[in-house]
């Protein structure tokens, strides 16, 4: 039933392209095509990060048959299933049954489907790393968690979305400092080839920095959070935000890191707060893209389905609903559909920070009642 809906998904969505395809993807591949792929890494000709052009070279053969943009979303079709396998990963890390089931339903949501079927874009590929990078935290294998991270970032900066969360739980576990190196290691070793072949480091360092100049001095394009809904109640003030928005972000992940020091949770639990990492750090950052709540979507995802219980689905459903709307919003219904994606969005991440958010209590309690970790425990959402 899933792979049927998914096919019907393909056919209505696969004509379709947006300016990023004609301005960005579809010139990459014809750079790659004309150059060849070992002269096309010797000078930039792109705004991201060589990896994904890796990808991009790997699969430049198959515009012998295929057209460029049919090339192109294929493989994001790759990327997601890349992404159902990291799900499974994780699933399987939580203990769930009929995981292959659930792993098979990601292809199918809207939010991934309309990115790699619609859009052509890479998201996909990142958010698997950073699944991956969560499961290896279940599992408390660090390095593991620590590379996965670091082919996150290589792949898309918005990996950092979730970093707090990897971050507490490095504190909060005392992982040896020599084995956080794992990330930036990672990193570089993805950037090696391009560099062998004569990519400048100087430009590969400031790929991040420039792709944050894109939009100007937009405060947000179209993601559902509370800065959309600023710019549309005082369009002309709302970038002079920037500096709340970025302070308000950075105080937020603070205060998450330092509250996982206190509280503790069940496997189901971290990946809750996960998902909440990446929905405060997508709610609060400014200049954030309807695109960026993918990761969200999914952590909360896996959180519901090992979780089982129908406020924790209902959560889910919250945050797919809110991308959605976003994405709709995007593709030309307008600031009405982001509105409704950024109060949906802006509920459910108030209902994910809960177990956060018990006061504090005598650690020592009498009479046998709870501590506020035990309550935190008790009390997650759902």
């Amino acid at each position: 039933m899933v792979a049927l809906f998914a096919a019907a998904l393909a056919w209505l969505l696969w004509p379709f392209f947006t300016p990023d395809m004609t301005a960005y993807l579809i010139p990459w591949l014809e750079t790659i095509r004309e150059r060849g792929v070992t002269e096309a890494f010797e000078r930039p000709f792109s705004n991201y990060m060589p990896s994904y052009l890796y990808l991009l070279a790997l699969v430049s053969p198959l515009t012998a048959w295929f057209d460029p943009m049919s090339v192109i979303k294929l493989l994001s079709v790759a990327g997601t299933i890349a992404l159902a396998l990291a799900m499974h990963r994780l699933l399987g890390a939580l203990g769930v049954a009929r995981r292959a089931h659930w792993a098979a339903l990601v292809v199918a949501l809207p939010s991934v489907a309309f990115n790699a079927l619609l859009l052509g874009q890479c998201d996909a590929i990142y958010v698997a790393a950073c699944v991956m990078a969560v499961a290896m935290a279940v599992e408390r294998r660090h390095i593991a968690m620590f590379i996965w991270c670091g082919v996150a970032v290589a792949f898309k900066a918005q990996a950092i979305l979730v970093a707090p969360f990897f971050l507490a739980i490095a504190i909060q576990r005392r992982v040896p400092l020599v084995e956080w190196f794992a990330a930036p290691a990672a990193l570089l070793a993805l950037m090696a080839p391009a560099l062998l072949a004569g990519w400048p480091p100087a430009d590969l360092a400031t790929v991040y920095f420039r792709q944050a100049g894109t939009f100007g001095n937009d405060i947000a394009r179209n993601a559902p959070n509370i800065w959309s809904l600023a710019g549309m109640i005082a369009p002309e003030f709302a970038p002079r935000l920037f500096g709340l928005a970025l302070a308000s972000a950075l105080g937020a992940a603070a205060w998450f890191i330092a509250k996982m020091q206190i509280v503790r949770l069940d496997n189901v639990g971290l990946v809750g707060m996960a998902a909440l990492a990446a929905l405060l750090t997508a709610g609060l950052l400014p200049r954030m893209h309807e695109r960026y709540f993918l990761l969200a979507d999914m952590l909360i995802f896996a959180f519901a389905v090992a979780r089982g219980t129908r406020p924790a689905f209902a959560l889910a459903g919250l945050v797919q609903i809110g991308s959605f709307a976003a994405i709709s919003g995007y593709l030309g219904l307008g600031a009405p559909m982001v509105a409704i994606g950024a109060l949906c969005m802006i509920a459910a991440t108030w209902i994910a920070a809960r177990p956060l958010a018990v006061p504090n209590a005598n650690d020592n309690p009498p009479n046998g009642t709870k501590s506020a970790t035990s309550r935190a425990a008790a009390r997650f959402p759902l």
